[in-house]
């Protein structure tokens, strides 16, 4: 199985964590510009060579990519993607919660920013990777909201069960045993260190375990995990176990 790897926070103390890595890997950067991410692009390299990297854009004032972001931000950011050939990460989810005034302000240009993301998305697919809620393949109200597309590029299923009731993961369990062309999928799996909520229940070991063992079971080849700055070596006991 292939193992890669979200970074949301980047910085020496984060990206060190590569060193544990002894298998080849990928990882996806978030950053607010190819500026910034060309130097924390550097910064990874220089604690692994045999590693893939992907830009994860933070988008202005939404921060996620979703039709009820400002259609200016998504212009300049599709816009500055376009200069760059480096693969992508296209994190398709609504707006942080404290951002709840975008959803009333953007609702008159939502059909247009979801045009722009669908045109982006057609036009970039071979380099690029979403990450999708758990039920987004399944539900015609995600595709409604613009957060899955008819689309052949390759969709992480973010299902971080340790933040999911125990009733909730059983059902993302029996949907993710329903994909048919697992090539086209990873699962990502976590979450293993805090992110941008604050809040996030930790995974532990033994629980990554069992995630991992159920993914690996159901056919799927790739995994990606949230995120780096949580690795320690009773993580990497559990993940050199699916290499």
């Amino acid at each position: 199985m292939k193992i890669e790897f979200y970074e949301e926070f980047p910085n020496e103390e984060n990206l060190s964590k590569l060193k544990l890595v002894k298998f080849p890997t990928k990882i996806f950067i978030a950053s607010k510009s190819i500026k910034e991410f060309k130097k924390y692009e550097s910064l990874a390299r220089k604690y692994k060579k045999d590693l893939d990297i992907a830009y994860w854009p933070v988008v202005k004032n939404s921060y996620w990519i979703s039709p009820f972001a400002n259609k200016k931000d998504l212009i300049e950011l599709f816009t500055e993607l376009d200069k760059i050939k480096n693969p992508l990460l296209i994190d398709l989810e609504l707006p942080l919660k404290s951002r709840w005034k975008m959803y009333f302000k953007n609702i008159f240009s939502f059909r247009k920013n979801k045009k722009l993301i669908k045109n982006f998305l057609e036009k970039n697919k071979e380099r690029v990777t979403t990450a999708e809620y758990p039920f987004a393949f399944i539900s015609n109200f995600m595709k409604l909201l613009g957060l899955n597309y008819n689309i052949d590029y390759e969709r992480s299923i973010m299902w971080y069960s340790s933040m999911m009731k125990l009733k909730v993961n059983k059902i993302i369990k029996r949907n993710l045993n329903k994909i048919s062309n697992k090539d086209n999928y990873s699962i990502s799996l976590g979450t293993i260190a805090i992110g941008i909520l604050g809040n996030e229940p930790i995974l532990s070991p033994k629980n990554l375990e069992k995630d991992l063992e159920f993914v690996k079971n159901k056919g799927f080849k790739k995994v990606v995990i949230f995120r780096l700055g949580g690795l320690n070596k009773k993580y990497m006991d559990v993940l050199n176990k699916f290499t």
